[in-house]
């Protein structure tokens, strides 16, 4: 015999249900209409906001607009209480920005007794709090930065300085600088992050072969510093090689003359007339042998009496200056006996009879180059350059801050007169003109 369902009122809705099935007085519909399955969700949090950049904490700290999928993801990452729901949707609602205030209405969806499903909304608050990100606290204090390239040149002159500056307004790469300084023999370039500073110095050894050792400091977040030391080669100079480096680059003569330096110190024999090139890695291990003898500083005058091209040979088809080899007729100005020498020159497209001349006579330093047996009387460099030219050209500078009391220190116009050496530098060379991209740097006529 079936035994029969026992059937109770609900107190609510006075229906008839099987009090077994809620186990309570109150029947499934109602007392699922009782249930709040947005009540353990927080209804109040806390945003951190940088309003100097404008920011909000993730972490990290990212920048998005209120109202945004960003700022979305955010705001439910802080919210407790959404486990074991479905998140049905979700819109701002709008406030403000000067209230502080960020509120979200989320709907979501529980599953209840007997497969059913409760769906409910519930409007949530957020209040933008201020607190300065770690960035923004670097700058609004003495240590501001970050990452530091200090870049160092033991020369008497900048032209190194003048061509890598021209390259970083070239290419925009001083967008990330925070400042550039001056300081003795070179500057200080200065950078938020570590990775911004890493970034320079793979666009400087694009363009210079440089040695770098790096060093950091902690204070309540870690400086790194980069030493950078560009060779004292520069171009122009006569270079006298220690007998190790000549036998590893395969035998070449000791006098050599920097015509380029670029990724490695490019070279070429006055005798021979063949060119070589020196990595950053063998200066630096031969660096305390190598000796140099800046043009500026050793500079004679002579006169062109005859220019003949040299037909090149075979073993010339690698060589630059394979076009413009030249044998050249000189006369030393100021030269009471009138002696006439014969020198090799690569310089042969732009010499021509009755032209002045720049270089080295090595007549002079015999005690010096004593255990030099293979070398040249003269070595032609480049043209004289004319006085009071007027140049089509003008260099564009970085902001660099310097030193006031160094500054009074200098020579007056030695600064004026380097620039006018670079620019000079730049209409006799090709190279340079392509390089710099000249039109970039043209004044307005």
């Amino acid at each position: 015999m079936l035994q029969r369902a026992v059937l109770i009122f609900c107190p609510l809705c006075e229906l008839e249900f099987e009090p077994k099935l809620t186990k309570t007085n109150i029947c499934p519909n109602c007392l699922i209409a009782q249930m709040n399955i947005t009540q353990d969700i927080d209804n109040d949090k806390e945003i951190l906001f940088c309003r100097y950049c404008r920011r909000y904490q993730r972490p990290p700290w990212v920048l998005c607009e209120r109202d945004s999928k960003e700022l979305l993801a955010i705001c439910l990452k802080k919210v407790i209480g959404l486990q074991e729901k479905t998140i049905i949707d979700t819109k701002f609602i709008f406030t403000e920005p000067s209230t502080k205030q960020i509120k979200l209405q989320i709907t979501v969806q529980k599953e209840a007794m007997n497969g059913t499903c409760i769906q409910d909304s519930k409007i949530l608050n957020f209040e933008e709090v201020y607190h300065q990100c770690e960035d923004c606290k670097r700058e609004f204090t003495p240590h501001i930065w970050g990452a530091c390239i200090q870049l160092r040149q033991r020369v008497n002159h900048k032209k190194s300085f003048y061509y890598l500056e021209q390259l970083i307004l070239q290419h925009h790469m001083n967008q990330q600088m925070l400042k550039v300084e001056s300081a003795d023999d070179g500057m200080n370039f200065y950078f938020k992050q570590k990775n911004q500073a890493l970034h320079m110095l793979e666009f400087i050894r694009s363009y210079l072969p440089i040695q770098v050792k790096e060093s950091k400091e902690v204070y309540s977040f870690i400086k790194y510093t980069f030493v950078v030391d560009v060779p004292r080669i520069c171009k122009d100079d006569l270079v006298i090689l220690p007998h190790k480096l000549c036998h590893q680059l395969g035998g070449i003569n000791r006098i050599q003359i920097c015509y380029r330096v670029a990724s490695s110190i490019q070279l070429i024999d006055p005798i021979k007339l063949k060119v070589c090139e020196i990595s950053a890695e063998q200066y630096f291990k031969h660096d305390l042998d190598i000796r140099t003898m800046p043009l500026r500083e050793n500079c004679d005058e002579f006169t062109v009496l005859d220019v003949e091209k040299i037909k090149p040979s075979k073993n010339d088809q690698n060589n630059p200056f394979l076009n413009s080899l030249c044998t050249v007729e000189l006369m030393k100005d100021n030269d009471s006996d009138y002696n006439q020498y014969q020198v090799k020159s690569h310089l042969g497209n732009f010499l021509q009879a009755g032209m002045t001349v720049q270089g080295f006579d090595l007549n002079k330093y015999n005690n010096e180059l004593d255990e030099i047996y293979d070398k040249p009387e003269l070595i032609i460099i480049r043209r004289k350059p004319e006085k009071n030219k007027k140049r089509k050209t003008q260099l564009k500078r970085l902001d660099i801050e310097e030193n006031q009391e160094k500054k009074n220190k200098k020579k007056e116009g030695l600064e004026e007169q380097q620039i006018e050496e670079f620019l000079e530098d730049i209409e006799q060379d090709q190279h340079l003109q392509e390089t710099l991209n000249l039109q970039q740097i043209q004044t307005q006529q």
